[in-house]
């Protein structure tokens, strides 16, 4: 019985080091992702060039529409 807890005490042992591993390859991997991110875009300027020409589009149907 003292062979079988030596083992899966060795066994937990051998488990937590394979996951501090991973835990350090995953970090490594996020420093180096980090690294190399896409710049953000700002598209809003462009959105509310959009808006107000639609917004001015509107005015100008409306205007023309005949009176009943």
């Amino acid at each position: 019985m003292a062979r079988s807890r030596e083992t899966t005490r060795f066994n937990r042992y051998l488990a937590k080091k394979h996951r501090q591993v991973l835990r350090g390859q995953i970090r490594s991997q996020r420093d180096n992702d980090a690294a190399h991110t896409v710049p953000v875009i700002d598209h809003s300027d462009r959105l509310m060039d959009r808006a107000i020409s639609r917004d001015q589009s509107l005015d100008l149907l409306l205007e023309e529409e005949p009176a009943r």
